[in-house]
């Protein structure tokens, strides 16, 4: 529970960190910046894979914080917050709740096999 305390309080603190970075950039909110940090978060995210097939845990932590250091570092080169971030993921999680509800209900409704080839009649034309 603490580590997950810590871990909101230091993302806002992360995420204006990179907006004054990417504000302060001479390219800033340009093509290139934006290009740079999305081949530079595409070169973190595959090192994150590559260490977790290799079962390298401390790698992995490092290369994990790289990586999303450069997310927040994109976000804010692109203008976005991480209240839009959340706002989505929440809706996601919403729908997917709301998605398997539907789906439960669903499966405990009485079940009738549709076969659209069987004739239902005995009556011949």
């Amino acid at each position: 529970m603490r580590q997950a305390a810590t871990a909101a309080a230091a993302l806002p603190t992360l995420w204006e960190r990179a907006a004054r970075n990417a504000a302060g950039s001479p390219d800033a909110n340009s093509a290139v910046l934006i290009r740079r940090l999305a081949q530079e978060l595409g070169l973190h995210a595959m090192q994150c894979v590559a260490d977790s097939l290799a079962g390298e845990r401390t790698a992995l932590v490092q290369s994990s914080a790289s990586m999303l250091q450069t997310l927040l570092s994109l976000w804010a080169a692109c203008g976005l917050s991480p209240g839009e971030i959340w706002t989505e993921l929440h809706k996601r999680e919403q729908l997917g709740s709301l998605l398997m509800q539907l789906n439960q209900a669903k499966s405990q409704a009485p079940r009738r096999l549709l076969k659209p080839w069987r004739i239902d009649s005995t009556k011949l034309p």
